[in-house]
Order: structure tokens, then C-alpha cells, then sequence
């Protein structure tokens, strides 16, 4: 049994949930009494979505062995998850009450209120902080946890010390030059000409929504209130156009890397992964009439994205410069985002980001609806009603009340979103003025 666990502990590690769970699933009566076996079970069954059988899961490995830490913080996770914030709370307390070392929990816990100058977890994160012997990854999570505390109490220099300390536990590199080679053969193969070619072999459908700018500029809110409607479907962060475009080098002569095989793919390719895709947004909601894929780096996937679907409506995230590489920066993102560890690069990287939206405003038939996080904060009920005729659906006054909208959310903004707007979100970099001249001069190109 304890091979089996650790099998499916590995495919779990490797976001292959379902395989997880059809390992796990033929051995469950027969380990009603393992809490172990619960454990890792109820992990499997939240992560391809049945969060109400996770929990109930999580419940009875806690009956049985009610003093692990991990059971209570993993069901922590997925109250969270779920939107049971107080449910949450409680269970992260008790995991640090179990294992007061528990550095992941004081980061999880972090992201499931706002806190006040007097609230005891501040001395624990400060005594936790101060050891000499943490392990890089403790020093990150209480370095990030730490950061959002002392943000919420307002005591800024402090945050900004406490998630410099989380971004530097990192030890990632970056390669800016890498980067902008990548932005350069996207803008050489992604011509308008090669765009308006190969468009004509894509499937006239849309179904498909996609947001898509730099994270943290309002991609989750905008999925909320869309989602909101009964008949769009939230999809939360999709991989799958990425996915698509890391295959088609085998679809191509002599397996040319992507994008440069995109013109020498059969023209059926096209509509063959288009419909793949439509397969896919159908498993997530069948009835729906639209199906929003929020991943915020498919703006690098534009020009792929109009090729397959030439009707598909994509909404573009805007945000103050400096507020998104800022929030980037206090962001602990899992993987995918090296260049957020470091100010500089930041700047940097948004700068090629910019300048590959600047290309797709020259050569896409059909532009992104562009959205400034501020607008939409500013004047709700008009944006959104923009928002809605854009993606071709009828008004629901459902999306003024996104906050009440009970779909799981799996990503960082989840406690954001199920709050009314607010404006707390804008201008926050002033709180942090005296610490951005780094960025600011990489945002002007200076990189030296």
C-alpha cells in the first residue's frame, strides 16, 4: 500500500490528478480505517474537481488521525478553494497549532483574510523568520506569508522586506535576452498576411473566450462576473493552447520547432487541434454557450489562437504598470514565472509583453476588447455590461453580484473575488514608492 500511496503521490506532483485517482480509486474500501490512504484520495478527488468529496475525505482521515497537521492544512486548502473562508481559517490554525514550524500553512493561511496590528500569528512569523536553520523553501513561504501580513497591517517597508526575502529564497534564473528572442520569431512568423492565410482553415465557432495579459491585472475578476452568467463557463487557467503549439512540431516537416512549423503544418492541422480543443471547453461546461480559458500568458499565443478560431472573442487585461510588476513581485506564483523574482526583470519583461501586444494590434483580423482594471473598479455595472454584449450574450444581472458566483476559484485572487469591487487595488505601488526605482528604470528600457 505504501507504494501504491507513493505512485500517486508522484502523479499528483505531476498534475495528473485523474491517473491519481483511478490508481487510488479500486483500493478504497478496502482502506476506510488508513487515514493515509484517505488523505492522499480526498487530494486526487479536489483536483479533478470534486472538492465536496475531497472534503468529506479529508473529514474521516482527520476522525481517524485528528493531530496531523497536513490533513488539516490540505482541508484548509480546499475550503479556501471552495470559497468557506471562516471553514479555512479554522483549519489552518489548527495545523499551526499542530506543527507551530509549518511554514507552508503560514503562507496559505496569509491569503484567507486581512489582518490587524495586534494579531498573535505576527510574532509567530517574525520567530519562525528569524531561524537560521530554514531550508529555502520555508524562508520563501514565510517570506511571502510575512509579506501580506505586514501589508495588511500597513507597515510597508516591512512587506517589502519580508517578500524580497520570499522572492530572493527563489534562486531562479531569468534570461531577459531569451525572452526577446522568443517575442522576436513570434512577430516574425505571426505576419498578418500568415494570419489571414491560415485563419481561413480554422472552425467558425465562438464558443471559445479567452483573457489573457500580464497576471494580476483583473483576469480572475473579469472571469467571475462573465462566469457569472448562466450560460458562460469559467474554465479557470487552461494550458491547452500552449500545449497545442509544443505539439505541433511533430505535425511538421523534419519537426521545425514551433512557431516557425506553424507554416509548414498540413492545413487540416488546424481545425484538427481547434476541435480537440472545443472537446476539451465541452467537458467543462456542456450547456454553456461560452467557455472562458483565463490563462493570462496565452497573449503569447494570439496569432496561433486566430489561425484556429477565427470568431473566438479575447479580452485583454490592462493595469497600471507598476501596480502589475509590483503585485507580480508580492505574487508566489508555483512555476512558470522566473522573471517575477526580480524588479528588474519585471520591468523588462514587460516591456517585450507590451511590444508583442503592440504586433497584435497590427495584425490581427479581429482585435481584443481591451480592459483597464481601473475602469472596470471604477464604473462596474458599465464595463461589465460591455464585457457581456462583447462575448455575444444576452444581460444577466447575475454579473453585478460575481462576489455571490459559488464556482471554485484556484487562483490567487480567489478571496478578492468573492468580495464586492473595491478600489484597494489601485495606485497600491505608492505605498511602495521609496523601493521602485529599479523598476522604473527598466520599464523606461534602462538596464543597466
Amino acid at each position: 500500500m505504501n507504494h501504491l500511496i507513493a505512485e500517486a503521490v508522484q502523479l499528483l506532483q505531476q498534475n495528473q490528478p485523474q491517473k491519481a485517482e483511478a490508481l487510488l480509486s479500486p483500493y478504497y474500501y478496502a482502506n476506510l480505517e488508513n487515514s493515509q490512504f484517505l488523505h492522499f484520495y480526498a487530494l486526487a478527488k479536489s483536483h479533478t474537481g470534486q472538492h465536496v468529496v475531497g472534503i468529506d475525505l479529508l473529514k474521516k482521515a482527520i476522525d481517524l488521525q485528528p493531530d496531523v497537521a497536513e490533513y488539516h492544512h490540505n482541508l484548509a486548502a480546499i475550503y479556501r478553494l471552495v470559497g468557506e473562508f471562516q471553514l479555512s481559517e479554522d483549519h489552518y490554525l489548527t495545523a499551526l497549532k499542530l506543527k507551530p514550524d509549518y511554514a507552508e500553512a503560514y503562507f496559505n493561511y496569509s491569503a484567507t483574510r486581512k489582518f490587524t496590528a495586534d494579531d498573535p500569528v505576527i510574532e509567530l512569523i517574525e520567530t519562525q523568520t528569524s531561524r537560521t536553520d530554514l531550508s529555502d523553501a520555508d524562508r520563501c513561504f514565510l517570506g511571502f506569508a510575512g509579506g501580506k501580513i505586514f501589508n495588511d497591517v500597513k507597515d510597508y517597508d516591512k512587506a517589502f522586506s519580508y517578500y524580497e526575502l520570499g522572492n530572493n529564497s527563489r534562486k531562479v534564473q531569468f534570461d531577459i535576452n531569451d525572452f526577446r528572442r522568443e517575442i522576436d520569431r513570434t512577430i516574425e512568423v505571426f505576419s498578418a498576411e500568415t494570419i489571414r492565410e491560415l485563419s481561413q482553415h480554422g472552425l467558425q465557432t465562438d464558443l471559445p473566450v479567452f483573457i489573457i495579459g500580464m497576471p494580476r491585472t483583473g483576469t480572475t475578476l473579469v472571469e467571475q462576473i462573465l462566469s457569472s452568467h448562466p450560460d458562460v463557463h469559467g474554465a479557470g487557467e487552461l494550458r491547452d493552447i500552449s500545449s497545442i503549439a509544443g505539439t505541433m512540431p511533430q505535425h511538421a516537416p523534419e519537426k521545425t520547432p514551433y512557431p516557425e512549423c506553424v507554416k509548414q503544418l498540413p492545413v487540416n492541422a488546424f481545425s484538427g487541434f481547434g476541435e480537440s480543443y472545443l472537446k476539451r471547453l465541452k467537458t467543462f461546461g456542456p450547456q454553456a454557450t461560452r467557455v472562458i480559458n483565463k490563462m493570462p500568458g496565452n497573449y503569447l499565443n494570439l496569432g496561433l489562437i486566430s489561425i484556429m478560431f477565427p470568431q473566438a472573442k479575447v479580452i485583454h487585461c490592462r493595469r497600471d504598470p507598476l501596480d502589475t510588476c509590483l503585485s507580480c513581485y508580492f505574487q508566489r506564483f508555483r512555476q512558470g514565472h522566473d522573471y517575477s523574482h526580480d524588479l528588474k526583470h519585471l520591468g523588462l519583461y514587460y516591456r517585450e509583453y507590451e511590444r508583442l501586444m503592440a504586433h497584435w494590434q497590427q495584425v490581427l483580423p479581429r482585435l481584443p476588447y481591451e480592459l483597464a482594471y481601473a475602469d472596470l473598479v471604477q464604473n462596474q455595472e458599465a464595463i461589465s455590461r460591455e464585457l457581456i454584449e462583447y462575448i455575444g450574450v444576452s444581460w444577466d444581472d447575475q454579473c453585478l453580484d460575481f462576489h455571490a458566483n459559488q464556482r471554485p476559484v484556484t487562483t490567487a485572487s480567489n478571496w478578492q473575488v468573492r468580495r464586492p469591487m473595491n478600489r484597494a487595488g489601485l495606485e497600491r505601488w505608492r505605498n511602495y514608492d521609496q523601493h521602485l526605482e529599479g523598476l522604473r528604470q527598466a520599464l523606461a528600457g534602462e538596464e543597466n
